[in-house]
């Protein structure tokens, strides 16, 4: 219509109502896209590794080649995983429905894109959408090319494949959530210790002290993820009363969280020298972190936080 052309035809043109949806990966936004198909007409199947409690009619299906069989579309939200590299590969494909459509909007890695690629040019597959792709460019540019991934001439070169540049968050909206999503975070964690959400330390959280529990602390160590380790500081926490602990690793680096009571200003600088001397502190940037916050009624503890940056011993380099 932009060039003049008024080019009016229903061939090859099909209503989503009536269809089916099958989405893999029934998370936050699976289960969101499924109340929004449903509302436009679609019947929605969804695969996911957790039993979930549906939304609407849509109705979980046990296994991905069931899915993938009786979708008229396939939409894949799910994590990056070593479990979701290349979910969606040639054996894939020969099970979807001829003629069937797939979007991936969640990780690259999850379409074997040249599976993909051959898919569509058998004519299996009839069309597809992609916003993520195994390696994508740095910044803004004529970069999508054959130098980043060897297939994208042949995916460039598809008439019925519809390409986006990762913009899934790439709305004002969405970078104002995030900004606030991540302050919040920052907030919660000088506040409370809670890791929820972090892409490069373990995810513990214990629910925030209160003015209800006066003499309280909550003891934070960042360690190495080694044996021994818990031992050693349940050596020094044990000579108090230690309410709750939580504890996790993820790779070398294991996270611990305590709150112990019947503290005082006098027990916190103990208790935060001798969790410092320990040997086992992790190197996060070249440094570590030991803090313990408390949340005693008395105007001396009510927003006592010690937190202090100290290079790692030289034995954790």
């Amino acid at each position: 219509m932009h060039n003049g052309t008024w080019n009016k035809v229903s061939n090859k043109c099909w209503e989503i109502r009536g269809k089916t949806l099958g989405i893999i990966g029934y998370g936050h936004i699976g289960s969101q896209l499924s109340v929004l198909a449903e509302a436009m007409g679609m019947s929605v199947l969804y695969y996911d590794v957790v039993n979930l409690m549906a939304l609407g009619t849509a109705r979980q299906v046990p296994t991905l080649e069931s899915l993938l069989s009786q979708s008229d579309f396939v939409t894949c939200h799910v994590p990056e995983l070593p479990e979701t590299k290349n979910m969606i590969g040639q054996r894939q494909f020969e099970q979807m429905r001829d003629g069937s459509y797939l979007i991936n909007a969640s990780r690259g890695s999850v379409v074997d894109i040249p599976a993909l690629i051959h898919a569509m040019r058998s004519g299996k597959v009839a069309g597809a959408a992609l916003d993520v792709y195994p390696n994508e460019p740095a910044g803004n540019g004529d970069y999508f090319n054959s130098d980043l991934n060897n297939w994208t001439a042949d995916l460039r070169s598809l008439k019925n494949v519809i390409l986006t540049p990762h913009i899934g968050g790439s709305t004002e909206e969405a970078q104002r959530a995030i900004g606030v999503e991540v302050g919040d975070a920052l907030v919660r964690y000088v506040n409370e210790g809670t890791t929820l959400g972090a892409v490069n330390l373990p995810e513990v959280a214990l629910r925030s002290l209160t003015m209800d529990e006066p003499e309280h602390a909550r003891v934070i160590y960042i360690h190495q993820n080694i044996p021994g380790v818990l031992r050693k500081v349940n050596e020094i926490l044990g000579d108090h009363n230690v309410d709750k602990q939580m504890t996790d690793s993820r790779g070398d680096v294991a996270y611990l969280m305590a709150d112990i009571s019947n503290v005082d200003n006098t027990t916190i600088k103990d208790l935060y020298e001798r969790l410092e001397s320990l040997s086992c502190m992790t190197p996060l940037s070249s440094y570590s972190a030991t803090m313990l916050t408390t949340s005693c009624c008395s105007p001396d503890y009510d927003t006592d936080i010690i937190l202090r940056i100290s290079r790692c011993m030289e034995a954790s380099h």
